[in-house]
């Protein structure tokens, strides 16, 4: 080889992965094929056409007709030499994302072609196994809306089946998971920042969470989840209960209560109003555990056990009470769901084990949930010759598609890609831990020992009165009549908080009315008038303004994450032909989501604090 470009390449990527790059083993052989082409052999799998392996890759990519002139993302795994990569990169309104699992496959492509040009302008984009979140949102980020080819390298299969047959299913995951967080936006954010800011008074009562962690070193702590098979446990938790602490996420109370088990804290954390429905009626003695993002019907509830704890959340908007705390509130991991909340929070307990059951992540014996449950006790309510259980479990079964699990008892469950989100937080979270899995039934979570409690208890003395210690602290710290906040700090700053919000409202609203009228005059072609520069020099006013209000913008931007994700990762998908056209419109409408967005966030946000100060100093929080 003559000349190598690999130094070339090298310095547009990041160091980790130029030196991987760089010290790949080159156990492989470059040769030259009939048309003088080179190709590349390793174990005996030929890369590329013996004859002319860039005829080869022509004739597949010009295979690949995308509708019209979209913008067009490429996606491709595995690639050798790179013959087809460079022939993509030679069409217009083009992305490239390369994803190989073997450095050697870039160092040998890298030193026969110069790729520099495409990667410092960033259409060209490498992956290299693993392919963790944070590397493909870095490689995906703002091509959500471009159409999309996978194109899968034959001979990289061949050499690496498993491998680069990962390479699509990653993919896969990634763009449904980013699609779902868009989506999960849309429908919860305005419920999220609702709830946390009419959960304020009733938090300032409460304690923070950090005040448990390390409380039950030497203890086990069960969590409780509600699947199907928790009916089949019930007798052996109410058998062993002075030996452990007990976690029940909100779904499981009902069940757990009408069988005279009382857990000690109760985990809620669904922004939902049937969240309410859970913990309606309940007069036990369990303490709460509550996101502060969670129903704000929950703490209105009659009833002891919402003066309880309450975590920090991952919702930004957090800090509008973290800020008035005079100590640590207590960061629980957030894994998507109460159950992997319930756990992190046992684990920060400094649990000797934490003990897990009702984690079947499967549809058992075709069930959604344990019998019992509320959501299943509420279709006592909803039954009706046109709406049958039967119908609603179903529905439940098929919302998304339907895929396998092997089970603890050998057999193949029904779940879907929701639980197997969960299934692999487990995994990977639970790998080497002291957790051990005790349900009885549902799908296998890999890296979790498996056990029951009658070996568990068998195999370790746990003291009763060790642990009656534990919970006694736990209820010692909850009836505290001590505050943990700096209430007067926060009346004095929200006053203030609410007086520039009224003023801020103003200065958002015109920036959506001049937006408005700038993307009505590049519609009919003025942009040379008088009238339009006007209206960009005021437009320029309102974005100083905007941005020199940093406090109250970061305030307002914490309730508009939707928006923000939107146009900058989807954005373009929200627009017509005639704005992806026109680059002028596309800015224009750009400037009206984003005023739009922050201006309805700041008439949100400040009603609803406005009301919350006004409650809380009226019934005497304050």
């Amino acid at each position: 080889m003559e000349e190598s470009f690999l130094e070339v390449n090298l310095q547009y990527l990041p160091e980790f992965l130029s030196e991987k790059i760089r010290s790949a083993n080159t156990s492989g052989e470059v040769f030259k094929a009939k048309s003088g082409d080179l190709s590349l052999k390793i174990n005996d799998i030929v890369f590329h056409s013996s004859h002319d392996p860039a005829k080869e890759a022509l004739r597949l990519i010009e295979s690949l007709k995308p509708p019209g002139n979209e913008d067009k993302l490429y996606i491709f795994f595995g690639a050798g030499l790179g013959y087809t990569v460079r022939t993509a990169l030679e069409k217009a309104n083009v992305k490239v994302i390369w994803m190989e699992c073997d450095p050697i496959i870039f160092r040998f492509a890298f030193e026969v072609y110069d790729y520099s040009k495409y990667l410092q302008n960033g259409i060209l984009r490498i992956l290299l196994s693993p392919f963790n979140e944070d590397n493909l949102f870095t490689a995906f980020k703002g091509l959500r809306s471009y159409h999309t080819s996978f194109i899968p390298h034959r001979p990289s299969l061949a050499w690496k089946q498993n491998d680069y047959s990962e390479c699509k299913f990653v993919c896969e995951k990634f763009f449904r998971k980013k699609d779902v967080n868009i989506a999960t936006l849309s429908k919860f954010e305005t419920v999220w920042t609702r709830n946390l800011l009419q959960n304020i008074p009733e938090i300032f009562k409460m304690k923070p969470i950090s005040l448990l962690f390390g409380i039950a070193k030497d203890i086990p702590v069960l969590v409780c989840g509600a699947g199907p098979s928790l009916h089949n446990d019930l007798s052996l938790i109410s058998k062993y209960r002075d030996k452990f602490i007990l976690i029940c996420v909100d779904t499981a109370l009902n069940v757990l209560h009408n069988h005279d088990i009382e857990p000690d804290l109760i985990y809620s954390v669904d922004p939902q109003t049937i969240n309410k429905s859970y913990l309606e009626g309940y007069n036990g003695n369990g303490i709460i555990v509550f996101d502060p993002t969670s129903c704000y019907h929950t703490l209105r509830l009659p009833g002891n056990f919402s003066n309880g704890f309450f975590t920090s959340s991952p919702f930004p908007l957090i800090k509008l009470i973290t800020n008035y705390a005079i100590q640590e509130v207590g960061d629980v991991p957030f894994g998507g769901s109460v159950s992997t909340n319930a756990i992190s929070l046992a684990e920060l307990m400094g649990a000797k084990n934490v003990l897990i059951l009702g984690q079947d992540l499967a549809f058992t014996n075709g069930f959604a949930h344990c019998k019992g449950a509320i959501l299943e006790e509420r279709l006592n309510h909803k039954e009706s010759r046109f709406f049958r259980r039967e119908l609603h479990n179903f529905k439940q079964l098929f919302a998304l598609p339907r895929l396998e699990i092997k089970g603890k008892d050998g057999n193949i469950h029904h779940t879907n890609e929701k639980m197997q989100i969960f299934r692999k937080w487990f995994s990977d979270r639970g790998e080497g831990k002291n957790w051990i899995n005790m349900t009885s039934d549902g799908g296998i979570i890999e890296n979790i020992p498996i056990s029951t409690l009658d070996e568990y208890f068998t195999q370790n003395d746990i003291s009763s009165d060790n642990v009656r210690i534990v919970k006694d602290k736990i209820i010692n710290i909850k009836t505290n009549n001590n505050s943990f906040f700096n209430i007067s700090l926060f009346i004095s700053e929200t006053i203030k908080i609410l007086d520039d919000l009224k003023n801020y409202e103003k200065y958002l609203l015109k920036g959506v009315n001049l937006s408005k009228n700038i993307y009505t005059l590049v519609q009919k072609k003025k942009e040379s008038t008088t009238e339009f520069h006007s209206l960009l020099e005021q437009m320029d006013q309102i974005d100083e303004i905007i941005s020199s209000k940093k406090g109250l913008s970061d305030i307002i931007g914490l309730g508009v994450q939707r928006v923000i994700l939107m146009i900058t990762e989807g954005y373009e998908s929200n627009l017509s032909i005639e704005e992806k056209k026109n680059n002028s419109l596309s800015i224009a409408k750009k400037s009206i989501l984003l005023y739009q967005g922050l201006y309805d966030a700041a008439k949100l946000i400040r009603r609803t604090l406005n009301k919350s100060l006004s409650r809380a100093q009226s019934n005497g929080t304050f």
